[in-house]
């Protein structure tokens, strides 16, 4: 992701960022009306920038707030009626798939590169899983809290939920909640370090805690 291509830009703009800008905010807008238009429970807020493609898929529900920017592919599917995505006031995300049965939550501000966020497993881990339509399906809702930067490649699967202004490193699997504050990385994603300029987490693991080494 380029700083400039989300409006953070020195005095000064070059006329061809300003055309860059002008037609990503024309992709939105025409993205609001088709997916309207095709019946899909789609909505986005003020200043909505598409410098990519965003593919919209399911019978759920897309929610995207005010100053929201999208690079790459942008893919927010759901699985059901029930679903529902949500992504708050400007966050920024980059080929980000998603696939949700039940709810994905995104907060304010996050930076997402590109990466893989499922609250479901789609298929049953158990034994017959092929021959029973039953076997039971983990799904359990996905939740980045506010000012979070998720990596490349990164995978969030169910029940995964990332504390206000931590960072999730390059490759990272998240699988449970994580405190505010802190650096994550490994598979499963583990705390490394604080998140310098803020204080250390005061619940949830911590840094000191040997299982997270």
């Amino acid at each position: 992701m380029s700083p400039s291509q989300f409006g953070a830009h020195p005095a000064g703009v070059a006329p061809s960022h300003a055309l860059e800008v002008s037609l990503a905010l024309l992709k939105g807008r025409w993205y609001k009306f088709w997916y309207r238009l095709r019946g899909l429970r789609f909505t986005a807020g003020r200043n909505f920038r598409v410098f990519g493609t965003l593919v919209l898929s399911g019978p759920g529900e897309v929610i995207m707030g005010d100053n929201i920017s999208l690079m790459g592919r942008v893919t927010p599917w759901t699985h059901g009626r029930e679903a529902r995505i949500t992504i708050g006031d400007g966050t920024m995300m980059d080929g980000v798939r998603l696939g949700c049965a039940q709810a994905i939550s995104i907060g304010r501000d996050c930076i997402i590169a590109e990466c893989r966020i499922t609250d479901t497993d789609f298929h049953s881990t158990h034994v017959n899983r092929r021959t029973d339509p039953t076997a039971p399906i983990r799904t359990a809702p996905v939740i980045v809290e506010d000012n979070v930067w998720i990596s490349l490649e990164v995978g969030l699967l169910p029940g995964a939920w990332i504390g206000r202004n931590s960072a999730v490193g390059y490759g990272s699997v998240c699988v449970r909640r994580y405190p505010e504050n802190v650096i994550l990385f490994g598979n499963p994603a583990k705390v490394v370090a604080p998140v310098p300029g803020t204080e250390p987490p005061t619940d949830g693991p911590t840094l000191l805690d040997s299982k997270e080494r």
